[in-house]
């Protein structure tokens, strides 16, 4: 079988995956009757079936894909100019239409350009990088020999639209012959019924690999999944971000199977793997090979690599018998209050308190000489209100005294239960500028991370900032946030993270039972609703007291958008 409906629990053939190949070939040579092969394309579809259809339906043209790293208006944009046209399910993206069609079969030569991939890291400034046939093919045969799926069925929780998603979730079971699950597994929930449906079904592939990344690994509940569903996972594969030593553990008791950490990037594709219930060291994949030099600078030579030389990386590393250790970035020097700082250090030191799983600490953008700090902290030990998060400062302030002067600690924290990350997997220019935007406009709330469920529904979760205007005079006696407030803060959260747009209507059964204070935590969930007669924007928010607003948001018909 080509791949599995988890959701129906059957499978699909290859019959009927080569009539979608066909199909989309069907469709791109009515676009392209003039031009022939050799075009690139803009690739985006949230269904790895249809993906995988679509990309091999270009290279069997000739052509080339074109993968965006996210659907924002100003990435598609950015990248539309380089491209033929736009497939999948984007706006102005082309489609191929449900009649299956025979596929033609065409030679996919090692040296020629497979995938144009996009990168940001921290800077925001969008990377190409291209990856040719034989780079993609060299680190899949590695792969294959160090964890061969035979036949178990590939559940992915990451974006296919990035080199491990592509790899792992995508590539690897079309070239070992494994079924890809049909859908994306966005949930615990999810997952446990897929793998168990995978002992009830009949012609169900003999297992499962989950292919995932630290978010969705953290977030797991302690109740774990049920032991039918847990007997049917193989290995679980994580990249993005080393996980801390406490996520693997939890990963590994509630998933019951080996986590396999890859690390890596878009650029270099992977370097290492490790399984830390085992070691903590990094292990070279195989015919990848790294030393230190003097300063403990990575230098990598790689078959994934465009050059075959030896090249130099940003990590620094200490090399071992059983291969190596990560010690942090080796460019991240700053300088404060005319002192050079080691922010891979001061992370370090953070890291040791038994409360922090990950410590970034930074800059700030438009004030250099002042340090910002985020810091995911075990769920128990975030801070709820203005005194628990005092406490929790002067605490990290205390323990980093025996090595640091003041003038060189964090003025600005920012605790966090899941690590922000943007569509590549890494904390970068949006998400710090999302943090600590509350530093510039005193109107907004602290930005403290969101978690989508699905293009209509999302939760974020929120900080009153002390010094927020809208606390000046409401009242004197106990400062709290007007109602009117956290309605537009819904209004505004909705419309960055679920495009949300049209025309104000009124409000529905607004209600604000308990007050929320200066320095309290909360959690916004909001929810797109497209009733017939209008669609409404839903929102509560609940903090460690109770909710603190409810109610809809009522909007002019046809005027609200998904997915953000």
């Amino acid at each position: 079988m080509a791949a599995w409906d988890a959701d129906a629990g059957r499978p699909v053939s290859w019959a009927e995956f080569h009539g979608r190949i066909g199909a989309w070939q069907r469709r791109l040579d009515a676009l392209d009757a003039l031009d022939g092969p050799g075009q690139r394309w803009l690739l985006h579809c949230r269904c790895p079936r249809e993906f995988a259809a679509a990309l091999l339906a270009l290279w069997t043209r000739g052509d080339s894909a074109v993968l965006p790293a996210d659907e924002r208006p100003e990435t598609l944009g950015a990248l539309a100019a380089e491209c033929r046209a736009a497939l999948g399910d984007i706006p102005d993206g082309l489609v191929a239409d449900a009649t299956p069609s025979s596929p033609r079969w065409g030679p996919l030569a090692p040296a020629r350009l497979a995938v144009s991939l996009y990168t940001s890291g921290s800077t925001g400034e969008p990377r190409r990088i291209d990856k040719t046939f034989a780079q993609l093919d060299a680190e899949l045969a590695a792969h294959a020999r160090l964890w061969p799926l035979e036949g178990r069925l590939v559940i992915s929780q990451v974006s296919h639209q990035h080199i491990y998603g592509l790899l792992f979730g995508i590539l690897r079971p079309l070239c070992e012959d494994a079924p890809l699950a049909g859908a994306a597994c966005r949930t615990p929930e999810t997952l446990g019924a897929w793998l168990g449906r995978l002992a009830d079904a009949p012609m169900a592939p003999p297992g499962a690999v989950l292919v995932s990344a630290p978010p969705p690994l953290e977030r797991l509940p302690e109740t774990g999944l049920p032991p039918a569903a847990t007997d049917r996972l193989a290995r679980v594969h994580s990249s993005g971000a080393p996980l801390s030593a406490t996520a693997s553990a939890h990963a590994r008791r509630v998933l019951g199977a080996p986590v396999e950490e890859i690390y890596g990037s878009s650029e270099t594709g992977g370097i290492a793997w490790r399984d830390q219930q085992r070691d903590e060291a990094w292990t070279p994949l195989p015919g990848v090979e790294v030393r230190a030099d003097d300063a403990g600078g990575l230098w990598l030579r790689s078959p994934y690599l465009a050059s075959p030389g030896w090249q130099p990386q940003a990590d620094r590393i200490a090399p071992g018998p059983a291969g190596f250790r990560l010690l942090g970035r080796a460019d991240r020097i700053a300088k404060v209050g005319g002192k050079r700082l080691s922010l891979s250090g001061l992370e370090r030191r953070l890291a040791r308190h038994p409360d922090v799983l990950r410590a970034h600490a930074l800059p700030l953008p438009g004030r250099p000489h002042r340090l910002g700090a985020v810091l995911q902290l075990a769920t128990a030990a975030l801070p709820w209100c203005r005194e628990a998060r005092r406490a929790r400062v002067a605490e990290l302030r205390d323990a980093l005294s025996t090595a640091y002067p003041v003038s060189l600690m964090p003025r600005h924290w920012r605790f966090v239960a899941t690590w922000p990350r943007n569509a590549q997997g890494k904390l970068g220019a949006a998400e710090v500028a999302r943090l600590f935007r509350d530093l510039d406009d005193p109107r907004r709330p602290r930005w403290l991370g969101v978690e989508k469920d699905g293009p209509a529904a999302c939760r974020v979760t929120l900080e009153v900032p002390e010094r927020l205007s809208y606390l000046a005079g409401h009242f004197p006696e106990q400062p709290v946030v007007p109602g009117v407030v956290m309605v537009q803060w819904a209004v505004a959260l909705a419309e960055e993270h679920l495009a949300l747009a049209g025309e104000f209507r009124g409000l529905e059964r607004v209600r604000f039972p308990q007050p929320l204070l200066p320095g309290e935590r909360a959690t916004l969930e909001l929810a797109l609703e497209p009733p017939a007669e209008g669609p409404r924007l839903a929102f509560t928010l609940t903090g460690r007291r109770g909710c603190h607003a409810r109610g809809r948001v009522r909007l002019a018909p046809g005027e609200v958008g998904h997915g953000r």
